[in-house]
């Protein structure tokens, strides 16, 4: 049904990581309903404690995830080597930079004591762990574990949450996602390198080779450089929106941005799954890019005409002025998904094929035009001129990859033998 193969590694861990999201998300919104119970102004605190460290965990983390997804498929037996140097780059960058964010950032508004303080570097080094043993599992082509990882997780920060909350406890809200991350992390890692990184089986003969040490070098910096680019958008277009319009504006705004990255994340978990796959199989590489473009049109064909019907009463959920005010800026989001699903494809083609500077190109270019065009188009149009913003560098960076990527899909096609015709015996 619809070219899609659900018994195979590629969709089964693409919906596997899909399925995660989603779990992630729907505990998510029970985990803030249950913590609306301490004084808004700790609830106000706590989430921003935690989106930092989350944010800095995943700077220092995403990049060597990545490497994990495309190269632990050809490691055998030097898995846990690889993994276990992984693990320190992940915390050494983590613990770096939370300790500078703590010694150089003003921050009297997110920490109350000096226990806070010395404490957020561990929780940063914690999560940037959490979401590496993540990356590892999609390496090892495991990705079905993903899920029931993240449901204990969240199973296990909301029951702490609640328990902390009948009493108050202070920082009870950091409390309560830190010690399930770390629980996690302890047992997970424990599982993977006592047991199923040492029995490794070796490398099957198309999977990719791994560069050598100035190879890897040089796509670790390529990803971090691309990681900073991603996480940099999302965090100054809300400060654009504050500086010019306010911070009710940027309440509409981040709903409907909200509801848009959900389908985004989405597509990235299939191309994370693609990775991973193509990587360990280059002889089936069209096979699999087919069967990915399958599934992300699939996601983006069903999300836009979904979002640009339903928009007004996702955004009503929250209130009558949300669906007003930010109606608009989701459709103009939707029509950007099927640009974003072409300009990812070749991202990720490009990403199996080493080829980091391009990929490191487009990614920059893009958030050069997304945040120079919105500082000018919101003022005369309000949040949908980051809608505008946003779709055009979409359409920009899509129509500068259209004949590269169909240059690699040709690339990749294989060759077809001409049959040979035998000669008729008289």
């Amino acid at each position: 049904m619809l070219g899609l193969r659900l018994g195979d590694k590629l969709e089964l861990n693409a919906i596997a990581l899909m399925g995660t999201t989603v779990i992630t998300a729907l505990f998510g919104l029970v985990f803030w309903a249950v913590a609306a119970r301490y004084p808004a102004a700790e609830v106000g605190r706590a989430s921003a404690v935690i989106s930092t460290a989350m944010m800095l965990s995943i700077l220092s983390s995403m990049s060597v995830g990545l490497l994990f997804a495309r190269f632990l498929g050809s490691t055998g037996a030097r898995s846990r080597p690889m993994v276990l140097l992984g693990y320190a780059l992940g915390a050494a960058g983590a613990a770096v930079l939370s300790i500078g964010f703590v010694l150089f950032i003003p921050n009297d508004d997110l920490f109350t004591s000096w226990v806070d303080r010395a404490t957020f570097p561990l929780l940063a080094i914690t999560l940037a762990l959490f979401t590496l043993q993540d990356w590892v599992l999609v390496g090892l082509r495991a990705a079905k574990w993903v899920p029931l990882e993240q449901l204990l997780f969240s199973a296990g920060k909301l029951g702490l949450l609640m328990l902390l909350s009948l009493t108050l406890v202070s920082s009870g809200i950091v409390v309560a996602w830190a010690v399930p991350a770390a629980v996690a992390v302890l047992v997970v890692s424990g599982v993977l390198f006592l047991k199923v990184l040492p029995n490794r089986p070796p490398p099957s003969e198309s999977a990719t080779q791994i560069p050598g040490r100035k190879g890897l070098s040089v796509i670790l910096l390529g990803e971090y450089a691309s990681g900073v680019t991603t996480v940099t958008v999302p965090l100054v277009l809300p400060l654009i929106i504050v500086a010019q319009l306010g911070t009710q504006a940027n309440a509409y705004y981040a709903l409907a941005w909200l509801i848009s990255d959900a389908f985004n994340l989405l597509l990235w978990n299939i191309y994370t799954s693609y990775m991973a796959e193509a990587s360990n199989d280059r002889r089936s590489s069209y096979t699999l890019t087919r069967r990915t473009i399958r599934m992300v049109w699939l996601v983006g064909g069903l999300g836009t005409p979904f979002l640009l019907v339903a928009a007004p009463f996702l955004l009503s959920l929250l209130g009558g002025e949300y669906s007003e005010e930010g109606t608009t800026l989701l459709r103009i989001l939707a029509i950007g998904l099927p640009f974003t699903i072409t300009y990812s494809t070749f991202i990720s083609m490009s990403r199996v094929r080493q080829l980091m500077g391009r990929v490191v190109f487009l990614q920059v270019l893009s958030a050069v035009l997304t945040i120079g065009s919105a500082a000018v188009l919101v003022g005369p149009f309000g949040i949908n001129g980051v809608g505008l913003a946003y779709l055009g560098a979409r359409v920009v960076t899509t129509l500068i990859v259209l004949i590269p990527l169909r240059r690699m899909l040709k690339e990749d096609r294989p060759e077809e033998k001409p049959l040979v015709q035998q000669e008729a015996t008289p």
